[in-house]
Formats: structure tokens, sequence, C-alpha cells
């Protein structure tokens, strides 16, 4: 009997030790551009699979040989930093700032309202009542256009607006100047605003990165699939998924290059970046554009933050980004009531630092 358990013991052990080393790759692919190993680089959509199973094996632990918990807990502390970009507890603090030292962004890729998915028109209703009463001073949108009744009202409330191809930007702080920016691939561009703050000029980037062009039809099988948990289903739908998501990969990591090289060399003036990133808090793109910006979500949200809707794709995929040497960030949340577009607003409250 102590022989099956010593050997048990031994291969939970092992099993454990060989989840850590997937989980620290799946962090460790972020350093590499997915435009030299695209099919590598996927590997980092596994680090929630292998953050849970290693979480499981503490209670495990616990119960069966106490002395070993230290063994997921280290998987844990080598990667913390990923651990808390992608699932950040943060303990709401009031801020004892006035409202007007603070500066409220919302970013919503509006999936054009919601016409590709023929909501009803009190669902686009909602989304523009809500965005009107949001009292943000910036909001950013994604896959948009111009409805006119709707920045009609915007104006009245005191926003200058701008509208570029899919973009759109309504602003309390005044728009100095506004422009795309030509990125590869499709969508094959950015809104790059500079936005007036007092005395200081902002660099304001409103992106939508690369996305994967997976079609409704293959979402819908694979979550047929996932549904009814038909393994042969999921081998069949999974692979075309996969690939798509590789192939585009690259043409976000070009974007991404392109957008941190606009970012440093703005830098130290302040810089606002936020939008619809087509990744995850573990990604490269993500990597790349925090290495000198700080993610409001990670510094003051909680929990997983999902931010795109479809079933069967629970992803946090829209991000806000700043410049930590100027703000510090504040209640941030995914706002999960407004349902007319295939993903949710996400909003924070910035802080102006002390001199």
């Amino acid at each position: 009997m102590k022989v099956i358990k010593s050997l048990l013991v031994q291969l939970f052990t092992g099993t454990n030790v060989v989840t850590i080393l997937l989980l620290w790759a799946c962090c460790l692919v972020t350093y590499i551009s997915p435009a030299a190993y695209p099919r590598l680089t996927l590997l980092a959509l596994a680090f929630p699979a292998f953050l849970l199973v290693n979480a499981l094996f503490i209670p495990f632990w616990l119960i069966f040989k106490i002395r070993r918990t230290w063994i997921p807990l280290v998987g844990f502390v080598a990667c913390a930093s990923f651990v808390r970009d992608y699932l950040p507890l943060n303990i709401p603090q009031q801020s004892d700032r006035a409202e007007d030292a603070t500066l409220s962004v919302l970013s919503y890729n509006t999936h054009h309202f919601g016409d590709s998915k023929q909501q009803e028109k009190d669902s686009v209703n909602k989304a523009c009542y809500y965005l009107t009463n949001s009292n943000a001073d910036i909001i950013c949108l994604q896959e948009s256009k111009n409805k006119q009744d709707f920045t009609d009202e915007m104006e009245k409330k005191g926003y200058e607006f701008a509208f570029r191809k899919e973009f759109c930007l309504y602003s309390r702080l005044h728009i100095i100047e506004v422009d795309t920016l030509a990125l590869e691939g499709h969508p094959c561009h950015a809104m790059r605003a500079l936005l007036q703050d007092g005395k200081d000029t902002v660099l304001l980037l409103n992106v939508h990165l690369q996305s994967n062009l997976i079609s409704l039809e293959l979402k819908a099988a694979y979550r047929e699939a996932l549904e009814k948990h038909e393994r042969d289903s999921l081998s069949k739908e999974l692979p075309p998924i996969l690939r798509l998501i590789s192939e585009a990969m690259p043409l976000r990591a070009a974007q991404t290059d392109s957008l941190a090289s606009l970012v440093e060399a703005w830098l130290p003036k302040p810089v606002i970046v936020c939008g619809d990133f087509n990744d995850t808090p573990v990604s490269y793109a993500h990597r790349m554009l925090t290495r000198h910006l700080t993610s409001a979500y990670r510094q003051s949200g909680n929990g997983l933050g999902f931010t795109f809707q479809e079933k069967g794709f629970p992803v946090r995929i829209d991000h806000i980004l700043f410049d930590s040497n100027t703000w510090e960030s504040s209640k941030t949340q995914v706002v999960k009531h407004i349902s007319s577009s295939d993903h949710f607003p996400i909003r924070t409250k910035l802080a102006r630092k002390r001199p």
C-alpha cells in the first residue's frame, strides 16, 4: 500500500511540475514575435487552462501531501506578473482626488451597434443611451459609424467629435488634431488623436488590431460541439480556428510594433491607448504595449473581466492602457449590461498623480 501511495505521489508530483513548465512556457512565448513562430505563440492561449490545473493542485496537496503544496505556489510566484494581468484582484479604494482632477475613459467595440447581429432597435438605443449618459470624458468607439442623432446629442453635452473610417472619438478635452494610421493587415488602421489636457498634450491611440476573421458559421459549429461535448466535432472544428488565429497573429505583431514605436517616441508626455486588441492579457501584443504603459484593468480591475461576450469564446481582448508617470487608475470595470455588440464596454478613471 505504501509503495502504491508513493508511486501516486510521484506521479502527481511529475504532473504538477509538467503543468508548471507549460504554464511558464505560455508566458515565455509572449516574448517571441508571432511573425517568427506563429504556431508556437498559440501556446499563450492555453495559459488559463494550465493556470486552473495548477491552482487545483493546491487543495490536492493540502489534503494528500501538505509538504508538497510549495510546488504549485512556486509555479504561481514565477509567473505572478502574468497571473495579475490575467486575473487581477484589487481592493477597491476611495480616491481622494476631486472629480475635476480625474479623467474618465471608455472604450467600446460597437460592432456597428449590433447591425450584423440584427439586434432589436431597442438594444441599440440602450447602448446609445448608456454612452450618452456615461459621463465619460473620453469615449473611443471601434467598428462604429457616425450615427447623426447620437452625435448631435453628444455635442449638446459638450463633447467634441471626430470620425475616421471605423473609429469614433467623443472628447470633453479639446481635440487638437486627429488622423488615421496605416497599419498592415485588416483592419489596417488606428485612430491617432492629440488632446489638450490643461498644459499637456495627450497622445490618444484608438486601436482595432487585426481580427482573427473567424466566420459566424465556424463559431456556431464550434459552440455546438462544445455544448454537446462532442469530441470528434471539436477535433474537427478547432484546427481551422487555430489556423486563422495563427495567421492573424503575425499581422497583429507588426501592428503592435508600429504602435509601440509611436508610444516610445511620445513618452514621457501623456499617453492613452485603448481599443480592441483582439488579444488576451497574456499575449505578445499586450506585453509589447505594456512595456512602457500600465493596464488599467490590471491596476484597478477585478476578476477575469471578459469583454468578448460570444458564448464559447470567453476572453478579455479590449484594454485601456496609460502611462503611469501621469496617472493612476481606479474603478476599472467591464460594463456587462450593454449587449447590442459582441463586445462589452470597458471603462476606467484616471487620476493625475501629484507632482
